[in-house]
């Protein structure tokens, strides 16, 4: 087997492994492109606009990302930076790969000592004999039983255009893969990638005329099936994918119906039936399992399913009627059944604790392939009879949420969505701990200096607090499911109020290793802020209706306001009033008392106009909100003449931000990368 001696370890191009000893590590596609690039480059100065040229291909990423890189090849090679044998930093150049590098290959030749040991031995022959009855038996097992006999590790990258990667669909009799690309300018694309030519190719784009797509569901021979737009009529369409000439056709088929809010969907080719996970758009949380067809039926199939649990994922098989679904409870357990559909009987496979996402059948129908809540960068094969999920990709970036079966009947095409985030200053403060760019939310302290934010770097969401000149460290662990949308400091900075998932509040003390209180909702949480130290606003949509709820630190509801009001807010300032906006972005000031029993007959003083925002903020008589739009920080003096503008930087901050004594601290998007990936199978 041919390798790279590098230093003390031997690089394996196989199987992708670094290998010293007992240490071994399978390097993911990024890092193993760093490494040869290093390989290629030996012994000098390489600049951080080479390094991203040469492994982000054009893509624009942050010194955060470069280092974060390199600070994970250090560590494969357990390399100290103080004292480095494989890769040195140069000061304000770059780096340099010093350890030497040798190319060979294993001499499986035996020596005449190896030689003469194996004519003592007769007895060795009996044993090879043995292995190979035992692994042609497990070869027979594994066709018939279904457990992955295929060693994964390596995956291949299909997509190399920037844009998030969506409902990847596997067109088997032309061999490529269909997709969805978003970007900012140009929205949601459809895109093909040829994935019989060993990635050699570019993707192509297809022109979709008249069309707006939303979701790939499945191919028919020649014609795709989706979800979205014809002419402004929204619905689920079939028509013809010509990849020769790059132009999706007018619909053979179609039907107009959308009056149900979709979270999940699948097409079967065989019986031509659409199977869809949604519900009515009063019930926000709770999924049904529908049928639809294009002969204009929509029918709901019964499932028993207790209250606490929610369908999250559908799946089918082509060999089989059978469906796979995936249910969810709000504390991250999950359930994998499969569904009949006409006869409605459904059969529990597994139940795992931890979010199991896009989880599909096995090429054998024995099993499911899922990506993992943490760390969210794995992929994994679970099949019904083992007790131990097995390994198939592990990569830098987030593995969510599509995937599919690769048509060689052993691989899985799947996405991957990641981004590079860190928190910044607006005016110099002390100094961030940002070494791994998966930094957000940030809630500056208020009792002393400091700050709280949401990281990632762990492998999942948890929360973190840094203080000026030190280190960031993680508060009491919260689970390793979680997905964490943004939080609030109490003002007497004793409690955390964090949003999980937008559909339950957590309670959790800042100085304590215990959980808290918790609140879940049927429903969408939007936002959330602390009025006082002992009452907090979330604003709620339940049945269509938008409206603010006050609470106190026992989480029980102490006041609703009527329904139009979408935010509450107060001034520390000004603690004798609480500032309310409606859904016009008009801002009103009401008495801090009046909310206690839902204003009543309290009477507001319009204060003025604001921009349509997804952030907002009060401090010492000025505004700042986030724009919704176009992610600008716009701050607003208030007077007695309303409000009035006094800036407007475009920053980009769009993953929270927070203000305290006139510094603002944001999180900001730093790079992102999206990409279409294959397994190797060897």
């Amino acid at each position: 087997m041919d390798f790279i001696q590098i230093g003390e370890f031997r690089l394996y191009h196989q199987t992708n492994e670094l290998i010293k000893g007992e240490h071994s590590i399978t390097l993911d596609p990024r890092l193993l492109s760093l490494l040869i690039f290093f390989t290629d480059n030996p012994n000098r100065i390489i600049g951080r606009d080479e390094l991203q040229d040469a492994i982000w291909q054009g893509s624009i990423v942050t010194d955060n990302a470069i280092n974060k890189l390199v600070a994970n090849l250090r560590k494969a090679f357990c390399d100290d930076p103080k004292s480095p044998q494989y890769i040195q930093t140069v000061p304000k150049q770059g780096y340099r790969f010093i350890a030497p590098i040798v190319v060979g290959a294993e001499d499986n030749t035996p020596s005449l000592e190896q030689s003469a040991v194996q004519k003592r031995l007769p007895g060795r022959y009996i044993l090879l004999g043995l292995v190979l009855f035992v692994g042609l038996l497990g070869r027979l097992i594994w066709q018939h039983g279904g457990a992955p006999m295929a060693q994964y590790g390596e995956s291949r990258a299909l997509s190399r255009v920037s844009g998030g990667k969506l409902f990847p669909v596997v067109l088997a009799e032309q061999a490529h893969v269909a997709f969805l690309n978003v970007t900012a300018a140009q929205g949601r694309r459809l895109w093909v990638a040829d994935y019989g030519n060993s990635g050699s190719a570019l993707p192509q784009t297809i022109k979709t005329p008249d069309y707006h797509l939303q979701q790939l569901l499945g191919s028919q021979g020649e014609y795709l099936v989706f979800k979205g737009y014809y002419k402004e009529q929204c619905g689920w369409f079939k028509a013809r994918l010509d990849i020769a000439g790059q132009q999706l056709s007018p619909p053979t088929e179609a039907l107009y119906n959308c009056d149900l809010i979709y979270h999940d969907s699948i097409y079967v080719a065989d019986s031509d039936t659409i199977y869809a996970l949604a519900h009515e758009r009063r019930f926000e949380h709770k999924n049904d399992l529908y049928a639809l067809s294009f002969s204009s039926q929509i029918t709901k199939l019964p499932t028993n399913l207790a209250p606490s649990w929610r369908l999250a994922y559908v799946d089918a098989h082509p060999n089989t009627h059978q469906l796979l679904l995936t249910a969810h409870t709000n504390d991250g357990n999950s359930r994998v059944l499969s569904y009949e559909p006409e006869s409605a009987h459904q059969v529990l496979h597994l139940s795992r604790t931890g979010l199991m996402h896009g989880a599909i059948w096995d090429h054998n129908h024995q099993g499911v392939v899922f990506s993992s809540s943490s760390p969210r960068t794995q992929m994994y094969h679970q099949a019904f009879t083992d007790t131990e999920p097995t390994l198939l990709s592990s990569l830098s970036d987030k593995i969510c949420c599509n995937i599919a079966r690769h048509s060689n009947g052993v691989d899985y095409i799947f996405t991957t969505y990641d981004k590079d985030i860190e928190l910044q200053w607006l005016e110099t403060g002390f100094v961030l701990d940002n070494s791994n760019g998966l930094d957000r939310s940030p809630r500056l302290a208020h009792t002393n200096p400091g700050v709280y934010f949401i990281s990632d770097r762990s492998g999942s969401s948890q929360v973190y607090y840094q203080r000026p000149q030190d280190q960031a460290k993680p508060l009491p662990r919260l689970p390793e499911h979680v997905r964490l949308r943004g939080m609030v400091l109490s003002p007497d900075d004793e409690l955390l109020l964090i949003n999980h998932d937008n559909h339950a509040m957590w309670l959790i003390p800042t100085n304590e290793a215990q959980p808290g209180n918790n609140l879940f909702f049927d429903g969408y949480i939007y936002q959330q802020s602390w009025l006082s130290n002992s009452l907090f606003a979330l604003s709620v949509k339940q049945n269509e209706q938008k409206r603010v709820q006050i609470y106190n630190r026992q989480m029980q509801l102490v006041a609703q306001l009527p329904e139009g009001w979408m935010t509450a807010q107060t001034d520390p300032t000004t603690p004798q009033y609480v500032y309310l906006t409606d859904k016009d972005h008009v801002l009103y000031r009401f008495p801090f008392a009046s909310i206690l029993n839902g204003l009543g007959q309290a009477e507001g003083e319009k204060v003025g106009q604001l921009e349509a925002f997804s952030n907002l903020e009060l401090e010492n008589g000025k505004v700042y909100l986030m724009t919704k739009e176009w992610h600008e920080l716009v701050r607003y003096t208030l007077s007695d003449e309303g409000v009035q503008p006094l800036s407007r930087q475009d920053i980009g901050a769009y993953m929270g931000f927070d203000v305290r004594d006139g510094q603002v601290i944001y999180g900001r998007k730093a790079a992102f990368r999206s990409d279409v990936y294959s397994t190797v199978a060897r």
